[in-house]
C-alpha cells in the first residue's frame, strides 16, 4: 500500500491551521535547511514547557519529510497526540506516522480515535480505509468506505477502496460491481484496470478479461511491462496458453531480454508447444551463453522432448564453464539411460557419486543402469552399499528383487515381492519384477497372468511392450528349417538338413516334432568308406515328441521315431526330464536311443548307440557358473563309452556392447575296446582347456556370440600332450521377432570328435518362424 501521499497531504494541512508561535530561531535553521539543529532547538523549548502539542507536530514533520526518520516521527506525534488528546487532526497524522513507520496495528488504533472524534470526516474514513486494508482488516475497510460511499455515491476512491476490500475479503461479485462502477467514472486508471483483469481472472471469467485488454492497448498501448502482467493474470486464470501467448509479445518488444526469453520457454505447457520452448530458450542461451540456469532448463526442455543430443550437449556446456557441476553430471547420467548408452550412463552416475554420495535416488539409478547392463553382481553389491548409507527401506528391497529376478533367482525375489505387495497395490515395478521372476521359476501361466496386470497398468509403454515379448516368445508356436555341414581332417563329411517344428497346446505342454536327412560322405582309403568301397549314404529320420511341465521343479519329455538308411530302419527314442531344485542348480537326465551315423561304415553297419547323460550347471553366486556332464553309452556292436566334463567359469566383464566369461574345462572319456566300425575308440581322450565366452551385444534382438578355447589334449594312441584349441562364432537375429535367424560356424584343432580327424569344420543355419 502506498501511503507517501497520505503523510505528504497531512503534512501539508498542518500549514493551513492556526498555531502558536514558534521559536524564531527554529523557523531561521529550518529556513537555512539546518533541519536536525531546528529539532534540537524546539526540544530545548519544550523541555521548559512541554505540553506544546505543535512543537511536537513541527518536530515529527521535520523528522519524516526532512530527515527520514519515521520512527522518531512518529514518536514525536505520540506525545503529540498526549497533550492534545481531542485533537482528531493529530491523530490522523500519528495514524499516517505509525504506518510510514511500519506499525500497522498501531497506526490503525489511532485512526480509529480520529474517527471516533470526527465520525463523517471523509478524509479519516479513508485513511482508515487503506490502514483496514493494508493490515488485513477487510471488514473494517469496506464499513469505512461504504460510510463515505453512503454520503457521497461518486467517491472514486472510496470505490476503489471499497472494491479493492471486497476483492481481497473473497467478496468477489461486490468487488466486481465496485470496480466497474469505479472504471465507469474513471476509464484512465491503468492499475484499476489491471487489478480488474487480475479479479476476473481469479473468478475465471476470461472472456471480461480479454475484453478489458483490448481497450486497455486501445487506450494505453502497449509495452514489455504491461505483457508481463498480462502473462501473470491469464496464468492466475489458468490459461497457460493466453499467458504463453502474453510473454511472446513481450518478447517482441523486447528481443534482447534473455530473461524473457527464459521465461517464455518455461510456460509452454504441453508437448505441442515444445517445439516454441525450445526456440524460446534457444535464444535465451544465444544471448548469455554462460548463464548455468539457462542451460540447465535447455537441458530438461530438450529432454522432455525427447532430444537427448541437446539435452547432452547443455549439461556438456555446463561441465565446461563448472566443471564439478554435480547436477551435470547427473543429468548426462540420466540422459544417457534415457537414450540407451549404459556405459557412458554408468560413468556418469559414479562420477556423480563421487561427489554427492549421500543422495539416495541416483544410487537407486545407478543400481537399475547396472542392472540393465546385466552385471547381477555388481548390482548386488552396490545394493548393499545403498542399504548401509539409507535403510532397508521399500526402494532397496523393490530393487533388490528386481536384480534378483533378472539374475534368475526367483525364489527370493518373489518372496520379496509378497513382502512388498500388501503396502504397494498396483505398482507397476513391482508387477514387473513379479513377471520375470514367474517367468524364470517355471510358472508361466502365473507369469503370463502377471504380464496382463502390468499391461493394464501401462498398456503403451515400451518396457512393457518389451516384456511381453520376453514372456510370450518361448511359449509360441513355431517352425524351423535348418541346414548344416561337418568336416574333418578324417575325410568325413556330413551335410544335414531339416524341417522341425513346436506346437504350445498350453503354457505348460507343447508337441514337437520333425524330420531331417544326413548325406555322409568320405574318401576312399579313408577307412570310414562302407564295406563294399562305397563313399556315401543316406540316413534319414522323423520324429515325433511332447514335453510336460509337472511343477517349477520338473519338467518330462519323450519322443519316438524312426530312421532309414539305405533301407535299413532303426527305432529312435529318447526319454528326458528336467529338474532344478534349487534357483542356482539346474539338471537333465536322458536316455536316447539313434543310430550312431557318424560315418558312411558306422552308419552301413546299422550301429545303435544308447546314450544315457546327466547334465548339470551349478551357480553357486553371481559371478561363476560351474558346468558338468557324465555319460555312459552302450552301442549295439557290443561296446561301451564313458564321459566325464567339468568346466567353471568366471563372468568379468558385462557393459553395453560385450559379456565375457573366462574359464578352463576338462573332459575325459574312453571306449571299452576300439572294434574298427567306422567311429573314433580310445581308451582315454582327455583335453584340458582355457576358455573365453563372449557375446557382442548389437541390440535385444541380435548378437553375437564367439567361444574360444586352447589347452593341451592326449589320446591312449600319442606318447604325449599336444596343444589345439577351437573357436565357434554364433549370431542371433531375430530372438524375440516373428522371424529368427540362428548362424553358427567353427573350427578346430584337438580331435575328441565321433571319427580320428583333429582338424574339422563346420556350420550351420537355422531359420524359425514363430506363430
Amino acid at each position: 500500500m502506498k501511503l507517501h501521499w497520505i503523510v505528504a497531504l497531512a503534512l501539508c494541512s498542518s500549514a493551513a491551521n492556526a498555531a502558536p508561535p514558534i521559536p524564531d530561531d527554529g523557523l531561521r535553521a529550518e529556513m537555512q535547511g539546518q533541519w536536525a539543529a531546528a529539532v534540537e532547538i524546539y526540544q530545548q523549548s519544550l523541555k521548559a514547557n512541554p505540553a506544546q502539542a505543535h512543537l511536537w507536530e513541527r518536530i515529527a514533520d521535520i523528522r519524516a519529510t526532512q530527515l527520514k526518520d519515521p520512527a522518531g516521527a512518529a514518536e514525536a506525534m505520540r506525545v503529540a497526540v498526549k497533550y492534545a488528546p481531542t485533537d482528531a487532526r493529530l491523530h490522523y497524522k500519528l495514524s499516517q506516522a505509525l504506518a510510514a513507520a511500519q506499525q500497522g496495528p498501531a497506526a490503525l488504533t489511532a485512526i480509529n480515535r480520529a474517527v471516533e472524534l470526527e465520525p463523517a470526516n471523509a478524509t479519516y474514513l479513508r485513511a482508515r480505509g487503506e490502514l483496514a486494508t493494508w493490515s488485513g482488516d477487510y471488514a473494517l475497510a469496506l464499513a469505512s468506505f461504504e460510510r463515505i460511499l453512503a454520503t457521497t455515491p461518486q467517491d472514486g476512491a472510496a470505490q476503489l477502496g471499497a472494491a479493492r476490500a471486497n476483492s481481497r475479503s473473497g467478496k468477489k461479485d461486490a468487488a466486481v460491481t465496485r470496480y466497474r462502477s469505479y472504471l465507469d467514472q474513471h476509464p484512465q486508471d491503468k492499475d484499476a484496470m489491471l487489478e480488474y483483469m487480475e479479479l476476473e481472472a481469479e473468478r475465471g471469467n476470461t472472456q471480461a478479461v480479454q475484453e478489458v485488454d483490448a481497450l486497455y492497448r486501445q487506450r494505453f498501448g502497449e509495452s514489455k511491462e504491461y505483457w508481463l502482467r498480462m502473462a501473470d493474470i491469464y496464468a492466475l486464470g489458468n490459461n497457460p496458453t493466453a499467458s504463453s501467448a502474453a510473454l511472446q509479445e513481450a518478447s517482441r518488444l523486447a528481443p534482447q531480454d534473455p530473461a524473457l526469453h527464459y521465461r517464455l520457454a518455461q510456460s509452454y505447457p504441453s508437448e505441442k508447444e515444445a517445439a516454441a520452448a525450445a526456440a524460446a530458450i534457444e535464444r535465451a542461451v544465444e544471448l548469455e551463453p554462460k548463464n548455468l540456469e539457462y542451460l540447465r532448463t535447455r537441458a530438461d526442455l530438450a529432454a522432455w522432448r525427447g532430444d537427448y543430443a541437446m539435452a547432452l550437449d547443455s549439461h556438456q556446456r555446463i561441465l565446461a564453464i563448472a566443471p564439478d557441476d554435480a547436477g551435470a553430471h547427473l543429468g548426462i547420467a540420466r540422459v544417457n539411460y534415457w537414450r540407451a548408452e549404459l556405459d557412458n550412463s554408468a560413468d556418469a552416475y559414479r562420477t556423480y557419486l563421487a561427489q554427492q554420495p549421500g543422495v539416495a535416488a541416483p544410487w537407486v539409478e545407478y543400481i537399475v543402469v547396472v542392472t540393465e547392463l546385466g552385471d547381477y553382481a555388481r548390482a548386488m553389491e552396490l545394493l548393499e552399499d545403498y542399504r548401509a548409507k539409507f535403510g532397508d527401506n521399500t526402494v532397496y528391497r523393490k530393487q533388490k528383487a528386481r536384480v534378483l529376478a533378472w539374475a534368475e533367482r526367483p525364489t527370493p525375489a518373489l518372496g520379496l515381492v509378497a513382502e512388498l505387495e500388501p503396502t504397494l497395490p498396483g505398482d507397476y515395478d513391482l508387477g514387473y519384477t513379479k513377471t520375470v521372476a514367474l517367468h524364470y521359476a517355471h510358472r508361466p501361466r502365473e507369469a503370463l497372468a502377471s504380464l496382463d496386470e502390468v499391461t493394464r497398468l501401462r498398456p503403451d509403454s515400451a518396457e512393457t511392450l518389451d516384456l511381453g515379448r520376453f514372456i510370450r516368445t518361448p511359449l509360441r508356436s513355431n517352425a524351423t528349417v535348418g541346414f548344416g555341414y561337418f568336416t574333418g581332417s578324417d575325410d568325413v563329411t556330413i551335410r544335414h538338413a531339416g524341417l522341425a517344428g513346436e506346437y504350445v497346446i498350453n503354457p505348460e505342454t507343447r508337441l514337437f516334432g520333425g524330420t531331417d536327412l544326413q548325406r555322409i560322405s568320405t574318401k576312399l582309403g579313408s577307412g570310414y568308406e562302407m564295406t563294399d568301397g562305397g563313399t556315401s549314404i543316406d540316413y534319414q529320420r522323423a520324429w515325433l515328441g511332447i514335453l510336460h511341465r509337472l511343477s517349477p521343479t520338473l519338467s518330462l519329455d519323450a519322443q519316438i521315431g524312426g530312421g532309414d538308411a539305405d533301407g535299413d530302419s532303426s527305432f529312435v527314442y529318447e526319454i528326458g526330464a528336467n529338474l532344478q531344485p534349487a534357483d542356482e542348480l539346474t539338471i537333465r537326465l536322458s536316455h536316447r536311443q539313434d543310430m550312431y551315423a557318424v560315418s558312411p561304415l558306422a552308419t552301413e553297419l546299422g550301429i545303435e548307440r544308447r546314450a544315457n547323460a546327466l547334465y548339470a550347471t551349478w551357480a553357486p553366486d553371481l559371478r561363476y557358473t560351474i558346468d558338468s556332464y557324465l555319460g555312459y553309452d552302450t552301442f549295439s556292436d557290443g561296446n561301451d563309452r564313458w564321459e566325464v566334463s567339468l568346466a567353471p567359469r568366471r563372468a568379468f566383464v558385462r557393459n553395453q556392447l560385450l559379456n565375457l566369461d573366462l574359464g578352463v574345462s576338462g573332459r575325459w572319456y574312453g571306449f571299452d575296446e576300439d572294434p574298427g566300425h567306422g567311429y573314433y575308440a580310445p581308451s582315454l581322450y582327455q583335453r584340458y582347456a582355457l576358455t573365453a565366452f563372449t557375446y557382442w551385444k548389437i541390440s535385444d534382438d541380435d548378437g553375437v556370440s564367439v567361444a574360444f578355447s586352447y589347452g593341451p589334449y592326449k589320446d591312449n594312441s600319442m606318447s604325449g600332450f599336444s596343444s589345439g584349441g577351437d573357436i565357434v562364432i554364433e549370431g542371433f537375429f531375430g530372438i524375440y521377432r516373428d522371424w529368427y535367424l540362428n548362424v553358427k560356424g567353427g573350427v578346430s584343432n584337438y580331435g575328441g570328435g565321433a571319427t580320428g580327424g583333429y582338424d574339422s569344420q563346420m556350420f550351420e543355419i537355422n531359420l524359425t518362424r514363430r506363430f
